[in-house]
């Protein structure tokens, strides 16, 4: 792994679990082993770090979803909340996007704009999956639009994290999930 590489990895870990506004430049640096001023050789900012950041991250998010293509939709979908559990760990990460949501006034626009593709990247690929599910009659969601099903399932995911963070507890998701899961009109195995 090269230097840029590893910052990125650090600024996403800093970022999930002590926000955007929780660490410093200098944590940064600290965290990769380098000095500050060689931040600044990779990236001319902190927003600079975390736009980037944000591409990679959602580099690894396609890589992941990639992995369930061709399959049923319902098996896709697990394969999101799949992610999402290997992602919040033991209830002490958040997703590198969604850690952004209390401090979205007070960050850039062009990180704004960077979240922006990041949050419709999620809803793009979940509408697929649920109008796809509908499609062949696996889903049920009666007249609502598949964008307003997909954007209560990313929605959905989100908040179990933050309250999976803030109940310390990492079985959040998986109640999120099945009541999610309910109102598809799908009831697959239970996960342990």
């Amino acid at each position: 792994m090269n230097t840029r590489e590893k910052i990125l990895d650090s600024t996403r870990g800093l970022i999930q679990r002590r926000s955007f506004h929780g660490f410093s430049f200098q944590d940064l640096a600290d965290e990769v082993g380098i000095r500050k001023a060689s931040l600044y050789h990779h990236f001319a900012s902190k927003d600079a770090v975390a736009i980037a950041m944000l591409d990679h991250a959602s580099d690894w998010v396609r890589e992941q979803l990639k992995r369930s293509d061709g399959r049923e939709p319902i098996e896709r979908l697990e394969g999101y909340f799949a992610m999402f559990r290997l992602l919040h760990g033991k209830a002490e990460r958040m997703c590198p996007g969604g850690s952004f949501a209390s401090v979205y006034g007070a960050i850039s626009s062009s990180l704004q704009t960077a979240l922006h593709r990041f949050a419709n990247m999620h809803l793009d690929w979940v509408e697929g999956v649920v109008r796809e599910g509908v499609e062949r009659g696996q889903f049920d969601i009666g007249d609502q639009r598949p964008r307003d099903v997909a954007a209560q399932i990313v929605a959905g995911v989100q908040g179990a994290l933050l309250m999976g963070r803030l109940s310390s507890n990492p079985h959040m998701l998986d109640a999120v999930a099945e009541g999610l899961r309910r109102s598809l009109g799908h009831l697959p195995k239970r996960h342990a």
